[in-house]
């Protein structure tokens, strides 16, 4: 996971409290682990349970304070006068049928805390930010488009997905991609291609395609800007040589090339994906003009 997208998931996530915290944890086992392995359990009266992961017997606690305090954890775990906390509340409910507990806090580990959860009786742990973080990367790109869209940092995402195609297809650029040059003059800009190439009542169509992939062109500006020349002109020639191995016109090799760096890099069903991998397609094919010397080449 990117770091831009990694801190926008943890910001977020270091931001709920209570039970939007829960709601969170609850969202994010849905999506690991599914509606058959994971019950959400209701928020009143929930008598110890934040959450029940079934395959791993395990009920879940969670703890999301404003502000952190040594003392009112202990009580959220022990108990207090007139208090019963977490832990007693799992043992007296919960023990007999689900052997595991695991407490879940927004924040990082402290020593206080991670000695506390340990010398309880039974298999306990807690999990922090970071262990939650890693939750996240390892869901697969679909879910977590759909956890960062819950979180509202779907741009962020989009972001990490443009900057993991455009470094796969450095990685994977040949000495052919390096060596490769190409004459300026004699190249034609998109939009006459979109004209020459595609059936007039399919202009619309494109052409709204194309404001939508081109609403991307500025965060891949920014993205390449972290790169030096060499970078950016072997992403070009890597572009440029898999284009001309594709036989027929525009529109065909657009769509084709598309699918075929989808298909090796990314995940067919996820549309945002293809979408990023056709925006930095068209925002190479306007760096570099890539086309013809004549029109009726194209």
């Amino acid at each position: 996971m990117d770091k831009l997208l990694k801190n926008a998931f943890k910001m977020q996530i270091q931001s709920k409290e209570g039970f939007e915290f829960e709601e969170f944890m609850d969202e994010l086992f849905l999506l690991k682990y599914g509606v058959e392995n994971y019950i959400p359990i209701r928020r009143i009266k929930d008598k110890g349970n934040d959450g029940t992961i079934l395959p791993e017997q395990k009920i879940l606690a969670c703890y999301a304070p404003r502000k952190y305090s040594k003392t009112d954890f202990q009580s959220k775990v022990l108990g207090a006068v007139n208090k019963e906390g977490d832990f007693e509340k799992y043992q007296k409910n919960w023990k007999d049928k689900f052997s595991n507990w695991e407490m879940y806090v927004n924040h990082e580990v402290s020593p206080d805390q991670f000695t506390l959860i340990q010398g309880l009786d039974g298999n306990t742990s807690i999990q922090g930010i970071d262990q939650i973080l890693s939750i996240v990367d390892e869901l697969v790109s679909s879910k977590k488009r759909k956890l960062a869209a819950y979180l509202g940092i779907e741009s962020f995402f989009i972001q990490d997905y443009i900057q993991e195609i455009i470094n796969d297809l450095l990685n994977a650029s040949s000495e052919e991609d390096k060596a490769l040059h190409f004459d300026r003059k004699s190249l034609v800009h998109p939009q006459r291609k979109i004209e020459l190439n595609f059936e007039q009542e399919d202009w619309d169509g494109m052409n709204s395609e194309m404001v939508l992939v081109m609403a991307e062109f500025n965060t891949i500006t920014n993205i390449l800007s972290g790169y030096n020349d060499d970078e950016i002109n072997t992403l070009k020639r890597r572009i440029i040589n898999d284009y001309n191995k594709l036989s027929g016109k525009f529109k065909e090799r657009l769509y084709n090339l598309t699918d075929h760096y989808t298909m090796v890099y990314g995940n067919m069903k996820d549309d945002e994906y293809v979408k990023c991998v056709k925006s930095i397609l068209l925002y190479m094919f306007e760096q570099c003009l890539i086309g013809r010397k004549t029109e009726n080449e194209l």
